[in-house]
């Protein structure tokens, strides 16, 4: 196990800024372009680090498994001598503080065009190792999965491959408040994250946010992020890279794309009229390069106000999303496995939802690319998780934006993960009501006694006639309904089966 260090604030704020720009797997992978840049250069005489308050890493996160030994070797070479084990660590934290430094300068040079600064950057690295680790501006085959990918869902019983033809990847999950649902979720994403698929898990809770006064829970989030390697973002607090309002190629995409923004803030925003969802459209008709703050702009410009103008110009205050001129591509974005937290915006309820809504409306919109079925597996992408779910499936009848994610999000290598207190809660009422229970090919369910006897023959299969044991679910997958313990990320990491 190699050691803790801190990096300087400055240090810190480069790595994690520029991280998503570039495409690095986790700010890591920089660091170990910055360690090899600085052991190629060499130290300046009397560098030091100005202060220790940014993002702290392990070594091994920087070397990885296969290169602390060479390391040790370079920085033995460079001063001529075996360095004991206190020099060694501070040597090695002055080299990865000289390489930010370096790799800042040359990220201004290159005038922050990240295909030209990765090109700089590995020449000037002579290091291979991390080019795998860099990709394009557009999602490549390598962020594509084509083998099986399996899931373990109790702790006895036989995995389910996720991706097999023929099912829609759809898994809901419910049950009351500390039954466990979430933590099996959060197991459940920690395996596929082995196996290489990435996820966007909208944690409308706050599952995963920074608690130092519970120590389990401090230790699962950062056991978490450092297994899956997934960029936690908390709203209000810090901003999301994207913009989810876009323009078409033709004035009658734009048209389209106006109708449908302006459909879908009416369909999560309550009370909205007819009158100021057709205001919001003309508005974003108006816009050359919409974002929340230019629409906000247009929408006092035409002196519109009531609640279409107040939901808009929340998202704008909040500073949800990038302005337009900042904004990376959505694709960028997903390089990386995200975790969105909303907890930040209280039981502000409405604002989540439409968040939400406008992310997966971009995701559709934009990276909906049909993959075909290779050897009896459909390719995966990312997995798309939705903690809390019954705050935005009352709301789904309206747009059945979930609805044709769930049906066609697979096809595109975007399953669907659903979890929600109410088992209930999965079937939606209106002319675009889904019944998501039914629909999924997986449900997992902890609480089967707030069902009815009506209601569990329709979404377990069966009528369970006795309690749940502390730790079991009901596990209804393709025909077949069983019961058993189901895992929970915290018991998994100690190991205990």
């Amino acid at each position: 196990m190699g050691f803790n260090f801190k990096v300087s604030s400055e240090a810190g704020e480069f790595l994690e800024s520029v991280c998503h720009r570039v495409n690095a797997r986790n700010p890591g992978v920089l660091g170990r372009a910055a360690l090899f840049l600085a052991l190629g250069r060499g130290l300046p005489e009397r560098f030091n680090i100005s202060d220790s308050q940014g993002k702290e890493f392990q070594e091994d996160t920087i070397t990885g498994d296969e290169l602390g030994s060479l390391v040790r070797a370079a920085i033995n070479y460079r001063y001529g001598e075996t360095v004991d084990e206190s020099k060694y660590r501070r040597l090695f934290k002055l080299h990865v503080e000289y390489g930010c430094q370096l790799m800042k300068e040359l990220w201004e040079e290159c005038k922050k065009d990240q295909t030209i600064f990765i090109s700089s950057l590995l020449k000037e690295c002579n290091f291979v190792g991390c080019a795998a680790n860099f990709s394009d501006s557009k999602i490549q085959d390598q962020d594509i999965i084509s083998k099986p990918v399996s899931l373990s869902i109790l702790t006895e019983g036989e995995p389910w491959i996720i991706n097999a033809a023929g099912g829609n990847g759809l898994t809901v999950i419910s049950g009351s408040s500390g039954r466990g649902k979430t933590q099996l979720a959060l197991d459940m994403l920690a395996q596929i994250a082995r196996q290489g698929v990435r996820f966007l898990f909208f944690d409308l809770k706050g599952e995963l946010e920074d608690t130092p006064e519970n120590p389990r829970q401090t230790e699962n989030r950062t056991n978490f992020l450092e297994e899956t390697g997934a960029k936690y973002t908390r709203l209000i607090t810090s901003t999301l890279p994207i913009n989810p309002l876009y323009k078409g190629k033709t004035s009658t995409e734009d048209a389209q794309i106006s109708t449908e923004i302006a459909g879908l803030v009416r369909s999560f925003a309550p009370q909205l009229s007819a009158s100021q969802e057709r205001a919001i459209r003309n508005a974003f008709d108006a816009l050359d390069q919409p974002d929340f703050e230019n629409l906000v702009n247009e929408l006092e410009l035409q002196g519109v106000t009531g609640e279409g103008f107040s939901i808009i110009d929340k998202i704008s205050r909040f500073n949800l999303f990038t302005n337009a001129h900042d904004a990376i591509p959505v694709e960028d974005w997903l390089h990386q496995s995200q975790i969105i937290d909303f907890k930040g915006l209280g039981t502000d309820n409405n604002t989540k939802v439409l968040a939400v809504a406008f992310i997966l409306n971009l995701i559709m919109k934009q990276l909906n690319q049909l993959l075909p079925v290779v050897n009896n597996i459909q390719p995966l992408q990312m997995v798309l998780f939705i903690d809390e779910a019954h705050h935005i499936l009352p709301k789904e009848g309206k747009s059945g934006l979930l609805g044709q994610l769930a049906r066609q999000g697979r096809s595109w290598g975007f399953p669907v993960w659903l979890a929600s207190q109410d088992a209930d809660k999965f079937v939606t009422s209106g002319d675009q009501g889904t019944n998501f229970a039914d629909l999924a090919t997986c449900g997992i369910h902890f609480s089967p006694h707030l069902l009815n006897e009506k209601e569990q023959k329709s979404i377990l299969g069966k009528i369970i006639n006795r309690p749940l044991e502390t730790g079991d679910a009901v596990l209804r997958l393709g025909s077949s309904t069983v019961i058993g313990q189901a895992r929970q990320y915290w018991r998994e990491q100690r190991g205990i089966a």
